[in-house]
């Protein structure tokens, strides 16, 4: 009798613990998705937020400045947005810490510039005089200064036109501009208006030392104050996908398709694979994703503030905490994606 009390007490504790409510989390894109995001619905589809506790709204975004705003408003917890952008919205806006970065994805900012190679645009240098086409709110228009600064460039002695986004390549090849800003996967642009890969001459802020962190995913210090096991648990999940998804690009994208019909998933797979080195790299095969070198947050911090003229210096520790990632050892990222 004794037994069959103490498993009916055991039954009854475990069908308590298995019922508490989710905790109801919102994270917001910084854009539309694409294969590079994927594994953030390979994470729902599996059901690795709901392990953790978590129950996930992922939406898209209109670029790391709203995603940033969604944040600070108490709209959403969580999401994903530029460092840089963080580090000006922090400098221009003292007082009261609203959000926080606690997992960077892009170890390297992934930014090339690219051009035909029948302009003669053979490198940085020869940028002077010429028009790059970028959206207003682009990091490759924002972050031009630091560029220009690194190529030795006044950032003025180029021009920018402003169009839309999915109209930059068109306005190179119609030749209102000369230049446009892209991710790695600036290739797909280019052969999506039927242009070989042969024609295009690449400008890679790598090859001028610019090292930059890009998007990463920020948390508001309210969900880190009042809960911040939910941050940790979050991580989990996310760092769990997000080394599958890099393991297996096609895969992920099969949950993005699920998400959206309408998904290409050749397209998107290639996409993912061509972001891979901005998130596969010496230091986080060596340390982790995720993470940050001090050195290098600390430089992207003041290039930031002196391009961008803003009214304090961001605090390094108020910017990111490592404090919610995994462990190293679940951090280390796959081989590079084929």
């Amino acid at each position: 009798m004794t037994r069959i009390i103490a498993a009916a007490v055991f039954a009854a504790f475990s069908f308590c613990v298995g019922a508490q409510p989710l905790t109801k989390l919102k994270f917001t894109n910084d854009w539309r998705f694409e294969g590079h995001t994927s594994y953030l619905h390979l994470a729902k589809a599996k059901g690795y937020y709901e392990q953790e506790g978590l129950d996930v709204q992922i939406d898209s975004g209109t670029g790391s400045t709203a995603a940033i705003q969604r944040i600070v408003s108490g709209a959403y917890e969580l999401g994903f947005g530029d460092l840089s952008a963080l580090i000006e919205f922090m400098g221009n806006n003292p007082g009261p810490q609203r959000l926080q970065a606690v997992y960077i994805k892009y170890d390297q900012l992934p930014l090339v510039y690219t051009s035909l190679k029948k302009t003669g645009i053979k490198s940085f240098a020869e940028f002077k005089g010429k028009r790059i086409a970028a959206g207003s709110f682009e990091s490759t228009r924002k972050m031009w200064p630091i560029v220009a600064r690194a190529a030795k460039l006044d950032p003025g002695a180029v021009s920018f036109v402003t169009v839309d986004p999915s109209l930059r390549v068109t306005a190179v090849i119609k030749g209102d501009a000369e230049i446009f800003g892209a991710f790695y996967a600036y290739a797909i642009d280019w052969s999506q208006r039927g242009v070989n890969s042969d024609d295009i001459a690449v400008h890679d802020i790598r090859d001028l030392g610019v090292r930059l962190y890009g998007n990463a995913v920020l948390a508001s210090t309210r969900l880190i104050a009042e809960n911040p096991k939910a941050v940790a648990a979050f991580l989990r999940a996310h760092n769990r996908a997000f080394k599958e998804g890099l393991a297996n690009p096609a895969e992920a994208v099969k949950y993005l398709k699920q998400r959206d019909p309408l998904v290409e998933e050749a397209l998107e797979t290639r996409r993912f694979i061509l972001m891979a080195p901005s998130m596969i790299t010496a230091y986080t095969r060596a340390n982790g994703l995720g993470g940050v070198d001090a050195g290098v947050l600390a430089r992207q911090i003041d290039e930031v503030g002196a391009v961008f003229g803003t009214k304090t210096k961001a605090d390094p520790g108020q910017l990111f905490t490592a404090e919610f990632l995994p462990p190293r050892a679940e951090r280390i990222p796959p081989a590079m994606p084929r």
